[in-house]
């Protein structure tokens, strides 16, 4: 076992019976994991073979189980015991096993979709070559391979300027009104990391084809953690608005999937876009209005 591997198996651990609550348990998280299951429900059929790889304590099981039609197999793979202990109480009759993305305990050729929610930032880039060869080893002849990860650069409000001030102020001023706090967090490992998607789809195209990426929540975000349904419902809104940047982005990927000339053009072409002035004059627009109504309801809603 690698080093990195020893140090996530007790980050996780000392995190696993709170895992659910803390990072999946906000209406926006639960918002946004709703979205990926949609994401992923695209790429699945009826009788499919699924893997969650990296399943923690089963955070997306109940999405799987609504979202995705009849597979004829669930597996979650965890390098965690304390999460699959944790996925086996929530779900004693399911098919949980403790293991690593580099050496997956299944046969090959075992899925035909390979789910990748938001693990591959917590290993070292010098090892994803190895953990791409290794998910294409249990995926199918035709077996697609779908996932999500943090974007490190490109964001919405990364810019210095009024326009990231704009959003940096709605933040603080929507954690005030809703009393909602940051906390600390275990000590990680330098090996986390967030990802360029275009630097990223490189490393992943030697493997596979992807077949297309998205940048998703680029507002709501920077208020995960305020539970208040306003605030989830408005930063939502602002989302759609805005319809530029990102936080994480989806991708899918394709074994045996020719034509990625013209999907790896397009992919590019949407991570280049760049923000019109009128629209970001609209978006401001309705951000102020935003804040302004959430100032008006919160404020009463305090008394």
């Amino acid at each position: 076992m690698r080093d990195f591997e020893k140090d996530e198996i007790l980050y996780e651990d000392s995190i696993a019976e709170r895992y659910n609550r803390d990072y999946h348990g906000y209406l926006i998280m639960q918002a946004h994991d709703e979205d990926f299951a949609k994401f992923v429900s695209q790429h699945c059929h009826k009788g499919d073979r699924i893997l969650d790889l990296g399943c923690g304590p089963a955070s997306l099981w109940n999405l799987w189980k609504s979202f995705l039609p009849e597979p004829a197999q669930m597996v979650g793979v965890d390098l965690s015991e304390g999460m699959i202990k944790e996925c086996e109480k929530l779900f004693p009759e399911d098919d949980f096993r403790v293991g690593s993305a580099l050496k997956i305990p299944s046969d090959s050729g075992s899925f035909d979709l390979v789910i990748v929610s938001s693990i591959l930032h917590h290993i070292p880039d010098e090892f994803l070559p190895d953990v791409f060869k290794e998910i294409n080893r249990v995926l199918d002849e035709h077996g697609v391979v779908v996932g999500r990860e943090p974007v490190s650069k490109g964001r919405l409000g990364d810019e210095p300027g009024w326009f990231s001030g704009a959003i940096m102020s709605f933040r603080h001023l929507v954690y005030r009104l809703t009393h909602t706090r940051e906390y600390p967090e275990p000590a990680i490992g330098d090996y986390h990391h967030a990802y360029i998607p275009t630097e990223f789809l490189k490393l992943l195209s030697h493997s596979f084809s992807p077949k297309g990426v998205i940048l998703k929540h680029p507002v709501s975000s920077y208020v995960l953690r305020s539970n208040n349904t306003l605030v989830a419902k408005i930063a939502r809104l602002l989302d759609n608005s805005i319809g530029f940047g990102g936080h994480e982005f989806y991708y899918s990927a394709s074994k045996n999937y020719y034509d990625s000339g013209d999907v790896m053009d397009c992919i590019e072409k949407e991570l280049n876009t760049i923000l019109d002035p009128d629209k970001k004059i609209e978006f401001m627009a309705l951000l102020q209005k935003s804040a302004e109504l959430l100032e008006r309801e919160l404020n009463t809603e305090n008394g």
